[in-house]
């Protein structure tokens, strides 16, 4: 196995819990503090649309930061550019078309000075019609292997553990210990770590 196969394993088939040390290194190569930045793999306008929806699946709260402060759009486009085959960069083409389609934006011309103008709104929409429905909703657009919903929850995985395992969130969102020291069993998360859940 070579190492894009493994990485790519790692990432996919273990749904993005383990953080190797490349790929680590890949989630800290896109802390730059630039706000603009150059996708890899996507077109501009998908860029657009990745950074609009990443930010609404993960917004910036009053005591947290949001995906786009710790760059979770750059680090996507990089995991993909960097690690899928071919055949699974067509797959995901395929999966971001059908979005961009469902949006109605996926014949726009690419124009970095006149970005895409859907609103927020318009994002949000596609959001709720695909990823906040009822249990029986999901079990239909499963059987029906519908690549809409398929790409927003993969791209909704793939944003949680980005951001989960981001320097920034790792540090100082969760609760962090570089050196664990006396184990303590039987006591409360609020006891152990003030209610934060541990970084990984």
């Amino acid at each position: 196995m070579n190492r894009r196969e493994a990485l790519k394993g790692l990432g996919l088939s273990l749904g993005y819990v383990i953080a190797t040390p490349t790929i680590l290194g890949m989630l800290q190569s896109c802390t730059t503090s630039a706000e603009k930045w150059t996708p890899l793999f996507h077109s501009e306008n998908q860029a657009h649309v990745l950074e609009r929806l990443v930010d609404l699946i993960l917004p910036k709260t009053k005591d947290a930061p949001g995906a786009l402060d710790v760059h979770v759009p750059k680090f996507i486009d990089l995991y993909i550019h960097e690690t899928l085959s071919d055949a699974d960069k067509d797959l995901y083409q395929l999966g971001f078309d059908a979005v961009m389609s469902e949006l109605g934006v996926l014949d726009q011309a690419i124009d970095p000075e006149q970005p895409i103008t859907l609103k927020e709104k318009d994002y949000d929409a596609i959001l709720s019609k695909y990823l906040r429905i009822s249990k029986a909703q999901r079990i239909t657009y499963i059987e029906a292997q519908d690549l809409v919903f398929m790409t927003l929850s993969r791209l909704r995985d793939q944003s949680v553990w980005a951001y989960k395992t981001s320097r920034e969130i790792g540090k100082n969102v969760l609760a962090y210990d570089p050196v664990p020291g006396v184990q303590k069993g039987c006591i409360s998360v609020e006891e152990a770590t003030g209610g934060k859940a541990w970084s990984l």
